[in-house]
């Protein structure tokens, strides 16, 4: 058993693929390099990335992509870009994991002002590193394992953490507009501060990332969102002008001034709420979409500034926006809800009633701990002293859901009400079931009332106007159900 098992191809990963190196050079009759943020992250000691990026000398790389997969035994296709010289190869990993490598053979690239599809012409490592982004990720690690710089410029600027383009930063945002987006991410990510004169160049070029899919700018502005300090990255989005091309509704939260405990205009207080979220995907959209609805409904007052109903305006900005940048719906669905209820924990007050609680529970529903930690980290960007009221309202939630372990719902069902007033099937089940959700969140239905039918069909009795078979509805007679 132990020799089949030593026989084994090794598994796909980064360390493996640095040992194939010689290997792979010597069956190519090319160098081979490692190169961009794999050389970058192993140098700054942060984890081992899923996806490495490889240039190749002489190669071209759909066959080098095909060689690693002989290589290790594996039957994962390769995906080729001819056009452009470059070629994918991912290996599933299992439990949903993969490992994915890009290879480009060195290249040289010249764009149209309009397009991002470019003229390729093959070129040398030293041009083809100069045409990426930025030069801490210029950095190549070679067969022998050591580390080029062909740039003199990627350790030094990657020792003092700066941002800085191998090219003019015009020419570099012109051939890949999202390298802007790039930047304000590696600064929230990293900590990376840019290079003298590079924001200057992002407010300048900015304009240009019309030109970028939907999809792309979307997948850059969540990593940013998922970093340790999104606050800096948003900031740096906003002063450049991208937020502003990309998605106007945050850039318009920037000058709004907010009265009260509040920290900041509403744009900065936005940022700083998505900081203080845990990093899930769902959870900082809401955190920084929360106030959206302020500036469309800011008014004056003799206290300061108002934003009457902006949590039910903000729900529906957030839900177009979220729409434009194509996330899926669901999770949509979640942050409008997210937004529409985010002001409930923050007015809770000891007096509350019992039913009040119920309403939030019930309402809130499976995101009632996303929707606390929104609060939290809400009350947390301001200056209002403490969480206290958060956490006896976290207590009581939790005792309404002790109570109710099967969720809030009515007593009886579609058919019990069919069989109880001998009607067809109609719009007015669907009623008479919401009358007795909102009747049970309310406590109105008496101390059994949540499990007892005769007690449902009572109050039903009571409010047969808000349920009965309406006009041109099955069942309806002449307005006497």
């Amino acid at each position: 058993m132990a020799s089949t098992l030593e026989q084994r191809p090794p598994r796909p990963s980064a360390g493996e693929l640095r040992r194939a190196l010689p290997l792979m050079e010597e069956a190519l009759g090319s160098p081979v390099w490692i190169v961009g943020g794999y050389v970058r992250d192993l140098l700054l000691g942060r984890p081992e990335a899923a996806d490495v990026d490889l240039v190749l000398e002489r190669a071209d790389a759909a066959p080098a992509a095909n060689w690693l997969r002989r290589h290790w035994g594996r039957t994962e296709p390769v995906v080729a870009f001819e056009r452009y010289g470059t070629a994918q190869v991912s290996f599933a990993l299992g439990e949903g994991g993969r490992f994915t490598i890009e290879l480009v053979r060195a290249r040289s690239e010249a764009y149209s002002p309009e397009s991002r599809k470019p003229r390729v012409r093959s070129a040398t490592v030293a041009e083809d590193v100069r045409r990426r982004d930025f030069t801490v990720n210029t950095l190549l690690l070679g067969s022998r394992g050591r580390i080029q710089d062909p740039t003199g410029m990627g350790l030094r600027d990657l020792r003092l953490g700066v941002l800085r383009t191998p090219l003019e930063p015009e020419a570099t945002f012109s051939e890949d507009p999202l390298r802007m987006f790039r930047a304000a991410r590696f600064a929230a990510q990293m900590g990376f501060r840019l290079a003298d004169g590079l924001e200057e160049a992002m407010r300048l070029s900015s304009p240009r990332i019309r030109i970028v899919s939907v999809e792309r700018v979307r997948d850059e502005l969540i990593k940013l969102l998922l970093a340790p300090h999104p606050a800096v990255g948003l900031r740096l989005l906003l002063g450049s002008g991208l937020l502003a091309e990309t998605a106007p509704e945050l850039a318009a939260m920037a000058g709004v001034a907010q009265g009260g405990y509040h920290l900041g205009d509403v744009f900065n207080h936005s940022a700083l709420t998505a900081e203080l979220v845990p990093p899930r995907r769902v959870l900082r959209l809401a955190a920084l979409l929360h106030d959206v609805g302020k500036p469309l409904t800011v008014g004056s007052s003799d206290s300061g500034p108002t934003f009457y109903r902006h949590q039910q305006v903000g729900a529906e900005i957030a839900r177009d926006l979220l729409r434009r940048l194509r996330l899926p719906g669901a999770e949509v669905d979640q942050v409008a809800r997210l937004v529409e209820l985010h002001m409930r924990p923050i007015q809770y007050r000891p007096e509350w009633a019992d039913s009040a609680v119920r309403r939030m529970w019930h309402d809130a529903g499976e995101l009632l701990p996303e929707l606390l930690e929104l609060a939290r980290a809400d009350t947390r960007a301001s200056t209002f002293p403490g969480t206290a009221g958060l956490d006896e309202l976290e207590v009581r939630l939790a005792e309404v859901a002790r109570a109710h372990p099967q969720g809030l719902r009515a007593p009886v069902n579609g058919t019990q009400l069919r069989a109880w007033r001998q009607l067809p099937e109609g719009p007015w089940i669907g009623r008479a079931l919401k009358l007795l959700v909102d009747a049970t969140v309310a406590g109105d239905l008496g101390a059994d009332g949540a499990t007892s039918p005769e007690a449902a069909f009572l109050y039903l009795s009571g409010h047969r106007s808000a349920w009965e078979p309406r006009e041109g509805e099955r069942g309806w007679s002449g307005g006497t159900a």
